[in-house]
């Protein structure tokens, strides 16, 4: 063969250029991290890192072949949210609250309670089922004596009624009459009641 001959020269060129693709094909990474990336979709992919990821996917390289257009999954999209002020969803009007009614306050009076000293009969306020207030509206105060007992007593039994809530309450020494007589009558005030 002669060294100036065309067919030499065309495969010459021709092998050249199929050992140049090879050669490049054999160097290219098979698959490209910037689309890997893109590809699999991150449960806390942000905003930020998701432009990025498509922006790398995106730039072209001078070494590759065309590529198939790329869609990004739906966890990929930005999200519009992340960098807007967050907006009032309106939803459907709920029904109205309704509040318990306050309990209503009322005021009774004892049967009066016949003692050896005098009578003894018991009013209590009471503000739903709880009793908020106690006073004996008459008591034995006829004698200096029992006038002095019962102006200690009387009180001490007030306060014994809204402590235990009840008719159960302890006798105040001393006062052993007027405290049966106001036990009595406090319970039939809390008959009247219904308490």
């Amino acid at each position: 063969m002669r060294k100036k001959h065309p067919f030499r020269h065309a495969l010459l060129a021709g092998a050249g250029a199929v050992s140049s693709i090879v050669l490049l094909l054999a160097l290219k990474p098979t698959t490209d991290p910037g689309l890997a990336q893109a590809d699999t979709p991150a449960p806390t992919l942000t905003a930020q890192a998701s432009a990025s990821a498509h922006s790398a996917s995106a730039s072209p390289s001078p070494s590759k072949t065309p590529e198939k257009k790329h869609t990004p999954s739906s966890s990929a999209k930005p999200s519009h949210s992340a960098s807007a002020a967050p907006t009032r969803t309106s939803s459907a009007p709920s029904a109205p609250k309704t509040t318990p009614a306050a309990p209503t306050t009322r005021t009774v009076t004892g049967a009066t309670a016949q003692t050896q000293y005098g009578p003894v009969q018991v009013r209590i306020t009471l503000t739903g089922s709880r009793i908020t207030g106690a006073s004996a509206v008459q008591y034995p105060d006829g004698a200096g004596r029992s006038r002095d007992i019962n102006a200690t007593a009387v009180p001490k039994l007030n306060q014994e009624t809204l402590r235990a809530q009840s008719a159960n309450i302890d006798t105040v020494s001393g006062a052993t009459y007027t405290s049966g007589g106001y036990k009595q009558s406090l319970q039939s005030a809390l008959d009247k009641a219904g308490a």
